[in-house]
């Protein structure tokens, strides 16, 4: 049984009375009414019924859970503009707090000024014109909000702390009490949100407040989706440009490669003997292998490595296409392996150097023979090998390892020869 409910009323006749109960979990008291009459056999039945300002309590309360399911679900605040998504948050808002306008300001630098960027007021078809306040206008007011806590105000025209908005602000839009909210983004205070009520007096109660503060979240959550919008679509852009610059640069290094070759091969087609004819050729390989490095980069998702297993196989699939009527044949035993771009160079035209010599050398024996090349990777170590059954002519090889000696000193390697079977061709270095 509800505590003080009267049971001493055993009338005849049906009664209707009010009842008061206290609830802390209302924080307040509820107003019930009570219908008693007795039936037939006497027995009393009590019927009870919720008082016009509890009823009016929970329909604000329904209301409030109705407006923040509505904004957690619009769609505006996902995909629609700033100013749009701000707009549906005042106009769900002011609806549930039942005010005619809602607010939403952003302070300036040091707390010297305070701009309207949403100014919502249900009386109009359109949003109103936003408009400045500066501290020096309205000091006292703007102490206020350096305390960063709501600031209630009942009685808008006759509260000290709002004195100085009477004339050209209250005035103006007929506003008899206002609640100013702190709008924050990482802990700082940024701007308010301020809810006005232009028909009554009226105290902001504790749950009022709290929907205020929720409001004020949403707002912060706004913002920050639109910043980060606005710094997406700027790195996208510049992604863009980024990558017609690279293209660029891309096809005017390899038109440039092309035009050199082309000259090397018309001064080659001059030359008077074979050792300057083939002085051309490898001279021609060493910038195609170059060529090959730069279409990687073209490729690669990154500008600073590439793929050095896809660049053999470009190099190898470039000589079996040029000896393709040869008995020569490529074997490959390839890793995949990614190398920074001066040691995919570097590493790149020491594997052209190797086989320039050993098809030079298969050439001059008119022999059937397989070259193969391995690139093998054991943890951050890098291992290239390339070699042929075919035994290298000492002075042919003195005149020609001399740049691939110094091509292995760039990567920190030693060259390793070994004349087990055939020759084979060495060296490890750190990736």
């Amino acid at each position: 049984m509800l505590p003080g409910f009267p049971l001493h009323l055993l009338t005849d006749n049906e009664e209707v009375f009010p009842y008061n109960y206290n609830d802390s979990l209302l924080n307040g008291e509820i107003n019930f009414q009570c219908k008693i009459k007795r039936d037939q056999r006497g027995h009393l039945l009590v019927s009870i019924f919720e008082g016009d300002d509890h009823l009016k309590q929970l329909r604000a309360i329904e209301g409030k859970k109705n407006a923040a399911e509505n904004l957690l679900r619009s769609a505006i605040l996902g995909s629609g503009t700033l100013e749009e998504a701000l707009t549906e948050v005042c106009r769900i808002a002011a609806g549930a707090m039942e005010v005619a306008r809602v607010n939403i300001w952003k302070f300036g630098d040091g707390l010297t000024s305070i701009t309207s960027i949403v100014n919502y007021d249900n009386r109009y078809t359109e949003l109103l014109p936003n408009s400045t306040l500066y501290r020096y206008q309205i000091p006292k007011y703007f102490r206020l909000f350096e305390t960063e806590e709501i600031i209630p105000t009942e009685d808008a025209l006759n509260s000290p702390n709002t004195e100085e908005l009477k004339v050209g602000y209250l005035d103006l839009h007929g506003i008899r009490s206002l609640m100013d909210v702190p709008v924050r983004i990482s802990g700082k205070m940024i701007g308010l949100v301020c809810f006005e009520d232009t028909k009554k007096i009226r105290e902001w109660d504790p749950g009022e407040q709290k929907f205020g503060l929720f409001i004020a979240q949403v707002v912060a959550l706004a913002i920050e989706s639109s910043r980060r919008k606005k710094t997406q679509s700027e790195l996208e852009q510049a992604l863009d440009e980024k990558r017609i610059l690279l293209n660029e640069i891309h096809r005017r290094v390899r038109n440039n490669f092309s035009l050199i070759q082309d000259l090397l091969r018309t001064e080659g087609s001059r030359a008077h003997d074979d050792y300057h004819r083939e002085l051309f050729s490898d001279l021609r390989n060493r910038i195609n292998s170059l060529d090959m490095l730069q279409r990687q980069l073209y490729q690669s998702e990154r500008v600073d490595r590439v793929n050095f297993r896809d660049l053999i196989l470009d190099l190898v699939a470039g000589y079996r296409a040029t000896f393709s009527g040869t008995q020569t044949d490529f074997i490959t035993t390839l890793d995949q392996c990614e190398l920074n771009v001066a040691k995919a160079s570097i590493s790149g035209l020491f594997v052209n150097e190797i086989i320039m010599m050993l098809l030079s050398e298969v050439g001059r024996k008119k022999t059937k023979e397989s070259i193969f090349i391995r690139l093998r990777k054991f943890n951050t170590r890098i291992h290239i090998s390339i070699g042929s059954s075919i035994d290298i002519d000492a002075r042919n090889e003195k005149e020609r390892m001399l740049t691939s000696f110094e091509l292995a000193g760039k990567l920190g390697s030693r060259l390793e020869i070994d004349r087990s079977k055939g020759t084979a061709y060495s060296l490890s270095f750190e990736s």
